[in-house]
């Protein structure tokens, strides 16, 4: 772990999801109605500074250095997590890519979304919230940490994006939420989970399912 916690912080932590979770639930069905897609925009605030403040809080500069410091180990993890980043860009995005010509201003939102919001998000579920779960099984907070981040895509997310209602969605998040934390564990980093999850933000095409441009063929 990168910084020793009391119990009774640890618990905070590892309960922290559920509170992260049902504010963005929150925040998307209040602004869904007068917003619609655009509703990732508080959304994305809200989740963002929701993450940071807990990484912040209990992690801060000295865990970020630690979580986003050189890998170590064997060189298959990185390939393993671009692998898992140019799935999305070549299921997603090369059949799509008309999409960024015919919404240039959606496309430099995805852009953005893309390099932000992966910082946030790896340094909340797989830095802070493994680091708290350290004395469990390893199973059990990949499975914890993975299961929620899943989760929070069609709870959040999916209050006004189809897309992230998807089954083919949630089955890929809890592949990536895995991978990804395998990565830290076994790299003591988060620089390989960092950019495979840009190139799968970049693959999604986020943004413009957000905005039910792009909406895969199932959903809940």
């Amino acid at each position: 772990m990168s910084r020793m916690h009391s119990k009774q912080t640890n618990l905070l932590i590892i309960l922290s999801p559920l509170v992260i979770i049902l504010c963005g639930f929150i925040i998307a069905t209040l602004f869904t109605p007068i917003l619609g897609g655009w509703s990732w925009v508080p959304l994305a605030i809200t989740y963002w500074t929701l993450m940071a403040t807990m990484v912040i809080r209990f992690g801060g500069k000295k865990a970020l250095m630690t979580w986003f410091s050189r890998p170590i180990g064997k060189k298959s993890w990185l390939l393993i997590g671009i692998f898992i980043g140019f799935i999305p860009i070549l299921g997603i995005l090369m059949f799509n890519i008309e999409l960024l010509a015919q919404y240039p201003w959606l496309t430099l939102f995805w852009l953005l979304f893309a390099f932000i919001n992966p910082w946030f998000e790896q340094s909340y579920w797989r830095g802070l919230l493994l680091d708290a779960g350290g004395k469990w099984p390893q199973w059990l907070i990949i499975s914890y940490s993975t299961v929620l981040f899943a989760l929070s895509h069609p709870i959040m997310w999916g209050v006004f994006s189809i897309g992230n209602r998807s089954y083919e969605s949630f089955a890929a998040l809890l592949l990536m939420g895995v991978v990804w934390c395998l990565i830290r564990i076994k790299t003591k980093s988060l620089r390989w989970s960092l950019l495979s999850h840009v190139l799968v933000d970049i693959g999604n095409m986020s943004i413009f399912v957000f905005m039910n441009i792009y909406i895969p063929p199932q959903h809940f």
